[in-house]
């Protein structure tokens, strides 16, 4: 039964990566992605927020991308919160 709650989820993953990646606006922005040997993201990625609407997070997001001093950027996503970060819509940036 855990082996079948184990396929399922790897699938839904890369179900939603393999749609994430054919969305050019998210495409566009994946110019460096480093990624550990268990398929996590390195330590390297930031948030940049909080922002209290998704309106005011795609605002910064774009002002970032346009700025061009982030080697990658991540889209804009809701965080419930943990560690020193409040509740928000943030966006994540690469810096190496």
């Amino acid at each position: 039964m855990k082996i079948r709650r184990l396929h399922s989820a790897v699938l839904a993953v890369a179900l939603g990566a393999s749609v994430l990646a054919s969305t050019p606006a998210f495409a566009a922005t994946q110019t460096s992605t480093a990624v550990t040997a268990g398929g996590w993201p390195t330590r390297d990625w930031y948030l940049q927020g909080p922002y209290q609407t998704l309106a005011a997070c795609d605002l910064a997001y774009e002002d970032a991308a346009q700025n061009g001093q982030y080697t990658g950027l991540l889209y804009c996503h809701w965080f419930r919160g943990g560690g020193p970060y409040p509740a928000g819509f943030y966006y994540e940036v690469y810096i190496p």
